[in-house]
């Protein structure tokens, strides 16, 4: 799976990430994989008429996120691979 993001939030996984002492790909994974295995995780989607943009519609996307903290206990293989050093 490729995902590309904007300046802007590259550089705030970054901040994050390093703060936490990971690779932006291992913050990206870790911060997923706790949104999707909480419950109350969901995205809602609707129209939004303000958006529209080379003859494509806007759509708004509402992120739901999960009110209890997650916690996940990363064996050694996974903290080989998430760790910057």
């Amino acid at each position: 799976m490729d995902v590309d993001f904007d300046e802007e939030t590259l550089a705030k996984i970054k901040e994050l990430a390093d703060e936490a002492n990971l690779k932006p790909e291992g913050f990206v994974e870790c911060v997923i994989m706790q949104f999707v295995h909480n419950t109350g995780a969901r995205v809602y989607t609707g129209r939004w008429s303000g958006g529209e943009k080379d003859g494509v519609k806007g759509f708004r996307y509402v992120c739901q996120w999960p009110f209890r903290p997650g916690f996940f206990e990363a064996t050694g293989d996974i903290v080989k691979k998430w760790r910057l050093s």
